[in-house]
């Protein structure tokens, strides 16, 4: 059985990367697709090139929502008009490798769940968009679950992931988080007792670029990691607890040039990082961005203004 499957491809201003990730939608193996572009806003040659698409391809749908309201608006905006059995979700910078479609449609046909993710090739491009580098980023893990998603979002961007349409109109994107939305959407699929299959094959191409993204502003991610903590704090175990204060408290500190280097020493011996892989890649990546700041001795990320999180571990 091949089911009706809706690509959403979210896109603000990109319109030299749109055509990308559109093509390597339009080269899926799978024979049964409906693709919405949802444009939030775009004030490039999105629309023209959008609906000049439209009538090249009979299944490519175009929505502009006339002024920008975030990703997540645009994504649910695509989820109230899907009509396939399933979603798959695609970033305007990302790309899908051929059978992406079709082998995660299988795994949900074949196991009967209602939610798979994928590995991953993290690409590295030049200025003209073309990949100069690729590494393989595989998640071990068979499944995971929600006790296992509090620690760390072991599932990824939303381009890897494949959800039931029902399950998606439910839940929805939190419109009003910046960041650490697809974290969050996880978060509470998972809570409702379902379990994120993994398909480990990587089916995606994460374009890692100079130009604007969410996970490169230490900003963004530390109102993100502020949010979650204080959305699922008493969900998590105290070893959790410790290791999602800790990104916390790195974060904080990277992005305020005030924060001198004993608050450093405080954010790391909240949780033993050295012991993990990911962590240890993550701090050593976060310390470097903090100390060029300081050495610049200006903020480059912008400016604190939010009081920190305090919370007792219990």
């Amino acid at each position: 059985m091949n089911p009706l499957v809706s690509c959403i491809i979210t896109t603000h201003n990109r319109a030299n990367l749109l055509k990308n990730a559109l093509r390597s939608v339009r080269e899926q193996t799978h024979p049964y697709l409906e693709i919405f572009i949802v444009d939030d806003g775009s004030e490039d040659q999105t629309p023209e090139i959008c609906q000049a698409w439209t009538r090249e391809d009979s299944r490519i749908r175009y929505i502009r929502v006339p002024y920008p309201k975030g990703a997540n608006h645009a994504r649910n905006v695509g989820i109230s008009q899907a009509n396939g059995k399933y979603i798959a979700f695609l970033d305007d910078d990302d790309e899908w490798m051929p059978d992406k479609i079709k082998t995660q449609a299988e795994v949900l046909e074949r196991t009967q769940e209602s939610f798979t993710f994928c590995s991953k090739y993290l690409a590295y491009t030049n200025e003209q968009h073309q990949v100069v580098k690729r590494k393989l980023s595989v998640e071990p893990r068979d499944v995971v679950r929600y006790e296992d998603l509090l620690t760390f979002n072991w599932i990824g961007e939303t381009s890897k992931i494949m959800v039931l349409t029902s399950l998606a109109r439910e839940v929805r994107f939190d419109e009003n988080l910046t960041s650490a939305q697809d974290y969050d959407f996880y978060l509470r699929i998972l809570k409702r007792g379902y379990i994120a299959v993994n398909v480990k094959e990587p089916l995606v191409d994460i374009n890692i670029h100079s130009g604007p993204r969410i996970s490169t502003s230490t900003t963004a991610k530390y109102k993100g990691q502020r949010k979650i903590i204080l959305k699922y704090y008493n969900d998590m175990s105290k070893e959790q607890k410790r290791r999602q204060l800790h990104h916390y408290r790195m974060l904080e500190w990277s992005r305020n040039t005030l924060r001198n280097n004993v608050y450093l020493k405080k954010a790391l011996s909240l949780y033993p990082w050295w012991k993990d892989w990911v962590l240890l890649k993550r701090n050593t990546k976060i310390m470097m961005q903090g100390f060029l700041m300081r050495f610049h001795a200006r903020r480059a990320v912008g400016t604190y203004t939010e009081e920190p999180v305090r919370m007792k571990l219990k």
